[in-house]
């Protein structure tokens, strides 16, 4: 990959998908800005002030087996 000194990349969302983005696009050569947002009201998942507290709620939290992640679930269980 060639480096792209003079480029900055701004990415909006710090979850699984922003971090990525944001890492691909720092190996690539480029300057990054990661932006997060941090909820008015902690959950479980937000015990510190910074990006990576990545489980996953978002994609794989449900556990209903009429969305598709809680019929994974229940097949895999």
């Amino acid at each position: 990959m060639s480096a792209h000194s003079d480029c900055t990349v701004t990415i909006i969302g710090g979850g699984i998908a922003g971090t990525e983005a944001a890492w691909q696009a720092a190996r690539a050569g480029a300057d990054v800005v990661l932006c997060g947002m941090r909820p008015s009201t902690a959950t479980p998942a937000d015990v510190g002030s910074w990006l990576g507290e990545l489980v996953g709620a978002n994609s794989l939290g449900v556990t209903m087996p009429t969305k598709a992640s809680g019929l994974l679930k229940q097949e895999l269980r």
